[in-house]
């Protein structure tokens, strides 16, 4: 009896550790000011808005968020860190300037001889930017 008790309870805590690296990722941020653009007091992340495209009327730009991303994390996780980094650089806005993935080819041997797999990437830039 004790025996299957101990199996069972080793099942529980395999699943529960499955589940919680299953859906992992990491979204490092950095930000930058351009030269020479004047800086502002922090903004407040929620009052950002977010662009998919250059913005028509005419704006200040301030800087750049970068997002380097593994995984799949959500989309507003990542809309979220985009304004959160516009918004310290005193942001009114960001809009997306490059959103692409790298797929980085990988082949080792193991123990069953040569296994091949893919290691994705994901990089984001976005410009923060002042309404004039």
């Amino acid at each position: 009896m004790k025996v299957g008790l101990k199996r069972g309870l080793m099942g529980i805590s395999l699943a529960v550790a499955g589940m919680l690296f299953v859906g992992c990722a990491t979204i490092s941020e950095s930000s930058h000011a351009y030269l020479g653009s004047p800086q502002y007091p922090p903004t407040a992340p929620q009052s950002v808005t977010l662009l998919a495209a250059t913005p028509k009327e005419p704006v200040v730009r301030l800087g750049e968020v970068i997002l380097s991303v593994d995984g799949n994390p959500s989309r507003e996780k990542l809309e979220g860190r985009l304004k959160a980094g516009a918004a310290r650089l005193g942001a009114d806005g960001v809009y997306i300037a490059s959103d692409q993935t790298h797929i980085y080819p990988l082949e080792y041997w193991d123990y069953w001889g040569p296994t091949t797999d893919e290691y994705w990437h994901r990089l984001i830039v976005g410009v923060a930017f002042k309404n004039k």
